[in-house]
């Protein structure tokens, strides 16, 4: 087997373990594509062809995918681009059973630093603690389904009052989020920031996400103002934790302070 034949086989099996959403369309693609290339070739020649076996075949399947994608064929770049996104959005959407822990900082136009920290449960009532602000201004607050509190850092006082509403974040992250579920999001093209190889893809509210191609985890997200500036805010972790007893107190105000008062009768609003 020659380089380039050994070259093509492992693209093959590149795309083999990394399915695309419309690998059925390849798929047809690919095989009309070897239809013809052996109607073109004399017999003889055609049964030489196929007695190299099956790594040279799966060597030229991966040749007509290659040609497919590049020239902008039947599953070319849109097909590339649709399992970008659906990477992205798997990502973004996290199945049941798990916590997302996300901590993303920023610099306003103004140059005044925002940062935002936050740990959900994926499962209903989402149960999420958030710290936001700057550190001797944050604010720290959790709601459970059945409560919300909020931390005072000056008095050492947790704030609580009860309520069945669930939490609704504003935060860049679920702003993308809900923004790829809607099927109208474009991958803008391959960038590189701070060394980094991401995939920019431009919502239609206006934000740009920047996803690391490696793992399609948020990495930079640029954010549109109402006067016509942008703020980027540098995701600096995004991770899926299990919901152990131990990682389910990341959710709750009351567990990160347990020696501070209680107090039920009233609570600041926010």
């Amino acid at each position: 087997m020659t380089t380039d034949e050994r070259e093509l086989e492992r693209d093959l099996e590149r795309l083999a373990h990394h399915p695309h959403v419309d690998d059925e369309r390849l798929r047809l693609a690919i095989r009309a594509t070897l239809r013809e290339e052996l109607l073109r070739r004399p017999k003889a020649r055609r049964r030489n062809r196929l007695a190299l076996g099956s790594a040279l075949a799966a060597a030229t399947a991966a040749a007509a995918v290659v040609v497919l994608i590049g020239n902008g064929g039947s599953g070319g770049p849109s097909s590339a681009n649709a399992a970008i996104l659906a990477h992205v959005a798997r990502v973004m959407s996290p199945p049941l059973n798990l916590i997302v822990h996300v901590k993303e900082s920023g610099v306003q136009p103004d140059g005044t630093p925002v940062s935002v920290e936050w740990w959900q449960e994926t499962n209903p009532p989402y149960a999420v603690r958030i710290i936001k602000g700057a550190s001797n201004q944050a604010y720290e607050g959790s709601r459970d389904g059945t409560s919300n509190s909020l931390y005072d850092p000056a008095t050492n006082t947790i704030h609580q009052q009860a309520s069945s509403k669930s939490l609704t974040l504003t935060d860049p992250v679920e702003t993308v989020r809900a923004e790829l579920g809607n099927g109208t999001a474009n991958i803008a093209g391959p960038v590189t920031i701070e060394s980094q190889s991401l995939y920019k893809i431009a919502l239609p509210n206006g934000v740009i996400g920047y996803f690391d191609q490696s793992d399609y985890r948020p990495v930079y997200l640029d954010n549109p103002q109402g006067d016509g500036t942008v703020v980027r805010t540098h995701v600096l972790v995004y991770e899926e934790l299990p919901l152990t007893s131990e990682n389910k107190r990341l959710l709750s105000v009351t567990a990160q302070h347990p020696n501070a008062k209680v107090e039920t009768d009233a609570a600041p609003t926010k």
